[in-house]
């Protein structure tokens, strides 16, 4: 895959970059075909991620046999958190970000859609969101011109908090 030259790769995207994301469902029973090649990716470098964790019907031992560097909480786990949560609720979600923490895991939740959910996640531990309270999904340009404007905005805020704190 080129890079462009500007971003300082040689011209070659780094491994590193890359995260290859599986669902549940296609590692579930495919392990003599799927782990090998996964494990030869990960020792070059690149991610890889479970998506959709929790709604498939793998076991728990798929956290270790597989060379994975994240696991993403399935949207269907993060719709039921709001400002009246009961604690069954949010239970699973509690416990998927404890887990993905102790085996030294990324986790990412899918499909945030609201402050609540946001900074019941946060509080919890989850800082990596995605979902429409961030962004609607982009084009190319759209996504760049976000980045930009994203970056800019931190880099206020940030000063913002210096000034504060000084």
């Amino acid at each position: 895959m080129d890079f462009p030259r500007h971003h300082g790769c040689n011209g070659r995207l780094p491994p590193e970059a890359l995260e290859l994301e599986i669902t549940e469902n296609i590692a579930l029973g495919r392990e003599d075909g799927t782990l090998s090649p996964l494990k030869a990716l990960r020792a070059k470098g690149v991610g890889i991620a479970f998506d959709d964790f929790g709604t498939g019907y793998a076991s728990l031992s798929y956290l270790t046999r597989y060379p994975l560097t994240r696991i993403k909480i399935d949207r269907s786990f993060v719709q039921k958190i709001d400002l009246q949560s009961a604690s069954e609720d949010t239970a699973i979600v509690r416990s998927i970000i404890v887990m993905g923490r102790n085996l030294g895991l990324e986790v990412i939740a899918e499909g945030v859609e609201t402050t609540a959910q946001a900074d019941f996640l946060r509080s919890e531990g989850c800082h990596e969101m995605q979902g429409f309270l961030f962004s609607k999904p982009l084009p190319k340009e759209m996504f760049e011109k976000f980045l930009v404007s994203s970056s800019r905005e931190k880099t206020k805020t940030a000063i913002e908090a210096s000034r504060l704190a000084g």
